[in-house]
């Protein structure tokens, strides 16, 4: 039923459009030929992919799964001619990698620079990202492997493939120069100073689940009946402002010796501390690609191998 690569791009152009007509237009081709187009493939799913209204069309449920197939399909095909392209030419098409902000400043430096010297010749493209982001991306078919926090317990499509390498500890961490770095520090301390969300998406969707940090602040309030004035929703790049000022947030502890700038440390306190999975997930079909191979099975070496590291600060 996915068979014909042109009607399903037609498809997809009826759905960004919103109008048959408009879709026509844009390539270039008349309105009931089109019409012809989206009749073959509804006879072909089985069902119908368009309910009509009086400015155009809107997807049916129905058609919203079948444009989301359409797209990944229409993806990996067009994924793997590059990549054969590629090959043929003796070039090689890149790999895109999202990571969690403590692993982009902790672990991927180091991970980058053995990978260029095995393979100077591939792109590498690295974007700081939350997990829902990076999950996003690679179901779209955007990104081959996101490192970091790994839900294990959120069902993935097929095309993903979950490895799990070590338990990570969050805590609520600050400054080492930070008041709050002392055993009289309370929960009720925590209201009068600014957060920074770490881990905030970058863009909000209706059925976006809530961050860490907004579940953790409501935990806050139920406790001590206190709201905090101040967060600042800044994501990855929080970490960054994190050494600029008295600034609270919940981050993973293992790699913070690792991150550049003034030193992070855990305050003294269990409230907020939460245990975590970390790994990678990726698409199972960019484990074809050895540059991919090397990428992953690099991250894994130097992420273990700085826990280890720093296993004692996690642990206390």
């Amino acid at each position: 039923m996915f068979e014909k690569r042109s009607d399903l791009k037609k498809f997809l152009i009826v759905a960004e459009t919103g109008t048959v007509l408009g879709a026509a237009d844009r390539i270039a081709m008349t309105q009931p030929a089109l019409s012809r187009a989206i009749a073959r493939l509804e006879a072909a799913f089985g069902g119908k992919l368009f309910e009509r209204l009086p400015t155009g069309v809107r997807l049916t449920e129905f058609g919203a799964t079948a444009a989301d197939q359409a797209r990944h399909i229409l993806h990996e095909i067009e994924t793997a001619e590059g990549r054969v392209k590629s090959a043929l030419s003796g070039h090689s098409s890149g790999l895109r990698v999202t990571a969690g902000p403590t692993w982009m400043q902790a672990v991927m430096p180091e991970v980058v620079a053995r990978f260029h010297e095995a393979f100077p010749n591939v792109e590498l493209r690295l974007h700081a990202m939350t997990f829902p982001e990076g999950i996003r991306l690679l179901v779209n078919g955007e990104s081959d492997l996101h490192c970091g926090r790994i839900d294990a317990e959120r069902l993935l499509p097929a095309i993903l493939r979950r490895e799990s390498f070590f338990n990570m500890t969050s805590r609520i961490v600050a400054r080492s120069d930070h008041p709050l770095h002392t055993e009289k520090t309370t929960c009720d301390d925590l209201a009068d100073w600014p957060w920074i969300d770490c881990e905030a998406p970058a863009r909000t969707r209706d059925d976006e689940e809530q961050p860490p940090l907004a579940t953790l602040l409501n935990e806050l309030f139920a406790r001590t009946g206190k709201r905090v004035g101040t967060v600042v929703r800044a994501g990855p790049a929080g970490l960054a402002l994190m050494g600029t000022g008295p600034y609270l947030s919940r981050l993973p502890v293992a790699f913070l010796g690792r991150i550049p700038g003034p030193r992070l440390k855990p305050l003294p306190l269990d409230f907020g501390r939460t245990r975590l999975r970390a790994g990678i997930v990726s698409r199972i079909s960019a484990w074809d690609i050895s540059a991919f191979r090397f990428f992953a099975e690099t991250v894994r070496k130097v992420a273990r191998a700085q826990q280890r590291e720093f296993g004692s600060v996690s642990a206390a």
